[in-house]
């Protein structure tokens, strides 16, 4: 797919950026921020689940999306944007649901407890190098009946999201609290996105915005 702009407030003084997927809500992260970017979609294979940890799979999974496009940039200073986001319970990998019974089997086990989220997050450009970092969050889901449940899957929306609910619609619902970033959860920590391109380019991002 060919890269394609979004709207940028007027007045921003950001480098060229290219975010490695076509997520849309890693694009609604950029977007509040304020950042001129374009979207492509990484072209890679991501790295298999049992040779390393968890820990490892994001950030190499981020790192590979970001390189795959480094040839993409349309100048040695462009940052390519590249993140991969898990969800953990009980030790185990939760995807995105085959169907409505995978979706009911992932709700109940994250009804009542604790798992995370992990994201990896790399920054790539041809003339600054490479940062990567990793993000965790506590997601504590409160007690779901069954009937709840049934309800949720019924609107659809489990359906392309790992661990089978969206924490910026309706799946908030379920959350109890959150220990960590929010923006994490939605796929982007927009937290330490913003601390790793500081550190890769040399630059305090508010000088992108100052007037």
């Amino acid at each position: 797919m060919k890269p394609h702009a979004e709207h940028v407030p007027q007045g921003t003084k950001t480098p060229p950026i290219l975010l490695a997927s076509e997520s849309p809500r890693r694009r609604l992260l950029l977007e509040a921020m304020g950042f001129e970017f374009k979207v492509q979609s990484p072209v890679t294979d991501e790295l298999d689940a049992s040779a390393v940890t968890v820990d490892d799979i994001v950030v190499e999974n981020a790192l590979r999306k970001a390189r795959s496009l480094r040839d993409h940039a349309a100048t040695d200073t462009t940052i390519i944007i590249g993140a991969d986001t898990l969800v953990l319970c009980d030790g185990q990998v939760l995807a995105k649901p085959t169907d409505k019974a995978d979706a009911r089997t992932m709700l109940s086990r994250l009804s009542g407890k604790r798992h995370d989220v992990l994201t990896g997050v790399a920054v790539v450009s041809r003339k600054h190098g490479q940062q990567t970092s990793l993000t965790k969050s506590g997601v504590y889901f409160r007690k779901l009946p069954a009937e709840e449940i049934e309800r949720y899957i019924a609107t659809k929306e489990p359906y392309d999201k790992s661990g089978a609910y969206a924490i910026q619609g309706l799946g908030a619902i379920f959350i109890d609290h959150i220990e960590g970033s929010y923006t994490n959860v939605v796929g982007l920590p927009v937290e330490q996105l913003l601390r790793d391109i500081q550190r890769l380019v040399g630059v305090s991002v508010f000088e992108w915005f100052g007037k």
